[in-house]
């Protein structure tokens, strides 16, 4: 799997979209869940999550540290779900988002040239099967189900928009649009073995993801993160390498925990995990 360094996301008019923001902060989370070959070219099939979007003051779409079954509910319809990056030889032909409110639609994005278009889009359901599911698998609404193509949440039922129907709709704008033509952008998809290669060297000594020769002799030294929360010189360490994980483009934490098992030649201990995980999902900086 991959993720996208940078992307575009249109929560307003103007604002450019990517796993992080120029300042470091992200802007709306995703993973990356699959990546086809199709003719010509290749593409990437990624979801915005709910989690660790709309309960992370860091995200565009926070609504607070535990959002309300309601609030999770209109979330889960109106902010976006899908969107689809068109690679070739790993650099970025074209993107397209899904957009759902105020109304369906494709939003189409050439990063080479700027351009924009909206497209109307015909995708039947009231929610997609990725958003569905993580709604069952994250256990907002322990009553919820999914049963004869229908999400059962909150009292609410809601039409399921399927997977195998969204990308058949988004395979046939593609050719009848011609989205896989055209120049490409400067914009580069890194894959995981691309990402592993560079976290790999990167974590050795003096690299830019060492952040531990600094503190050899002193891992165990405490210092303040927070006021009245202690913990150790190595577990901030973890954290930065976790964090820069994140920011290099890892597609989840068990990508950046088997690098770092790689990495030390053994299994991550809690401690490793614990931190490593905190630092990707910047839990000391909600």
């Amino acid at each position: 799997m991959t993720k996208i360094l940078t992307f575009i996301l249109l929560l307003s008019t103007t604002q450019v979209f990517s796993q992080t923001d120029a300042h470091g902060n992200p802007v709306f989370n995703s993973v990356t869940l699959r990546e086809d070959t199709i003719e010509n070219f290749h593409l990437l099939s990624n979801y915005y999550t709910l989690k660790n979007n709309i309960d992370n003051k860091n995200s565009a779409v926070y609504i607070s540290d535990k959002p309300l079954l309601n609030e999770v509910g209109n979330a889960a319809i109106n902010l976006p779900s899908d969107f689809f990056v068109i690679m070739k030889n790993q650099h970025v032909v074209n993107l397209i988002l899904i957009r759902n409110n105020p109304s369906r639609e494709y939003l189409v994005i050439n990063p080479a040239t700027g351009q924009r278009k909206k497209i109307v889009c015909k995708i039947k359901g009231d929610i997609s099967e990725n958003r569905a599911n993580e709604i069952i698998s994250e256990g907002y609404d322990p009553e919820a189900k999914i049963k004869g193509g229908k999400l059962y949440f909150n009292h609410r039922k809601l039409t399921i928009a399927f997977n195998k129907d969204v990308m058949e709709s988004v395979l046939n704008l593609i050719k009848e649009r011609n989205l896989s033509e055209g120049d490409t952008s400067n914009v580069k998809v890194l894959s995981k073995q691309d990402l592993r290669k560079i976290i790999l060297t990167e974590s050795k000594e003096g690299g830019n993801l060492d952040f531990f020769t600094e503190i050899k002799g002193h891992e165990y030294d405490g210092v303040q993160i927070k006021p009245g929360l202690f913990t150790t010189k190595l577990s901030i360490a973890l954290y930065k390498w976790g964090r820069a994980n994140f920011e290099l483009g890892v597609n989840t934490v068990e990508d950046a925990l088997q690098f770092w098992e790689e990495f030390k030649g053994r299994a991550a201990n809690e401690r490793e995990k614990d931190y490593i995980t905190k630092g990707f999902n910047k839990e000391l900086e909600k």
